[in-house]
């Protein structure tokens, strides 16, 4: 009598993201002006959410020099 066995399933790699690839893209990411709102790590796939272009306004009292 000929029993077939069933082949071992296939081992899957198991794939993370590094730490070093999420600092430089976030590091990028900020370096464009872009706001971080949240970081979602899954495994391999990282999902960076921006906010909009931050406008930067100077301050009506930005403690200098008054006006006489």
């Amino acid at each position: 009598m000929t029993t077939h066995l069933e082949q071992p399933a296939k081992r899957s790699k198991r794939v993370r993201a590094s730490v070093a690839a999420i600092k430089a893209a976030l590091t990028a990411v900020q370096e464009t002006g872009l706001s971080v709102d949240k970081v979602c790590v899954s495994g391999g796939e990282v999902e960076i959410h921006c906010g909009g272009i931050e406008n930067r306004k100077p301050a009506q009292n930005d403690g200098g020099l008054e006006e006489w």
